[in-house]
């Protein structure tokens, strides 16, 4: 009984999520990409949405987890330390990247169609599935080979449309998308596969390849494109990181691009500016503690600083992780007993993570 009244909880958390998701029209104008200067990968994205509160998140290793999901839900124990970025509240992420250097973001897709039930596999929402990927994988194979076990799944399958964006420390870069139920995989190093908005790859390669796009975002994708051609290019680029952020600059969309995010994964370090603190902050993931008994950590990433934010870094709170839930939730929903029942659904998921006391050899979905 008490798994069937979780079961309905999950549904009508992640049902109502899915809707805010579609009322804020989250990332479709979002726009990621990977440079490669001599032998230095760095990746860069925009988060475009109607409103940028958040928080960053550190989040430990060794952690127990079950996957909000209504079907098979996966369990699995965080084996990667990583630091994420979440408007929904924590375990809720849209990007994030762990300390080997796997970087994966969410992006808008609306023709995006997750796999039917299937008995054989574990699933795990198709937000969650960020989060997911960052405690288990540390390279873009294992993200790949993880979708014979693992599958993504919406709680609203016309709402929940969704792409995904995965690259590591070694240069490696796949999108990830599901398309008339079936993944998709499409991996290479090649300059067009190292871009990505929120069109089809198919249809991002035809307009890149035919010079017209029929759409915002297959300019965003093409002018992606030719960012990521410069930084290879026979002309070395002087200072690969502003070359990242003007690039950034170039796609973001007026009004709407709240974060800037800039990854270096072969050095675990990560940078950001948002609208409202438009000063360069980054983080070291060398220099942060992902012990199973070290402390959930956080930091708001609209806070008035600039520099290293590892000083500035907290412990986690409800209260911190309820001041943007509320935000998000009252952004997008009217007042009354089904928003305050589903913030203290999503409020409570955290205080399920429980610590294990030994890190397994080898962590399997079940």
């Amino acid at each position: 009984m008490k798994s069937q009244h979780r079961s309905v909880a999950n549904m009508l958390v992640w049902g109502l999520i899915a809707n805010l998701l579609l009322a804020g029209s989250i990332g479709q104008a979002c726009t990621v990409m990977r440079f490669s200067f001599e032998d230095r990968v760095i990746v860069a994205r925009n988060h475009d949405w109607s409103f940028g509160e958040g928080l960053l998140v550190v989040n430990r290793r060794g952690i127990q987890k079950r996957a909000i999901s209504p079907s098979n839900p996966a369990e699995w124990v965080s084996k990667h330390g990583s630091v994420s970025f979440v408007q929904f509240g924590c375990e809720i992420p849209f990007a994030g990247m762990n300390e080997k250097g796997l970087t994966v973001d969410l992006l808008q897709l609306n023709q995006a169609e997750f796999p039917a039930f299937d008995a054989s596999k574990s699933s795990v929402n198709v937000i969650q599935w960020v989060q997911y990927q960052l405690d288990t994988a540390s390279s873009v194979s294992e993200v790949i080979a993880s979708l014979e076990r693992v599958y993504p799944t919406p709680m609203i399958a016309s709402l929940e449309r969704v792409h995904y964006f995965v690259t590591d420390a070694s240069g490696d870069v796949a999108t990830i998308a599901f398309l008339g139920g079936k993944a998709t995989v499409t991996r290479g190093n090649q300059h067009y596969h190292c871009a990505l908005a929120n069109s089809t790859v198919k249809d991002s390669l035809a307009a890149y390849r035919g010079g017209q796009a029929q759409s915002n975002s297959e300019l965003r994708y093409c002018q992606a494109v030719e960012q990521i051609e410069l930084a290879s290019g026979d002309d070395a680029v002087a200072d690969p990181m502003a070359h990242a952020r003007a690039s950034l600059a170039m796609v973001a969309q007026p009004g709407s691009t709240q974060w800037g995010i800039v990854y270096e994964p072969s050095e675990r370090k990560l940078s950001f500016s948002t609208r409202v603190a438009n000063r360069l902050r980054w983080i070291d993931l060398d220099d942060v503690a992902f012990e199973t008994n070290a402390p959930a950590l956080i930091v708001d990433v609209n806070a008035d600083l600039s520099g290293d934010l590892v000083p500035h870094l907290r412990e986690y709170t409800r209260g911190e992780n309820e001041r943007i839930v509320n935000f998000a939730f009252d952004q997008m929903m009217p007042a009354g007993f089904v928003r305050t029942a589903i913030k203290q659904l999503v409020l409570t998921y955290p205080s399920t993570l429980k610590p294990v006391t030994e890190m397994p050899v080898s962590v399997e979905s079940r």
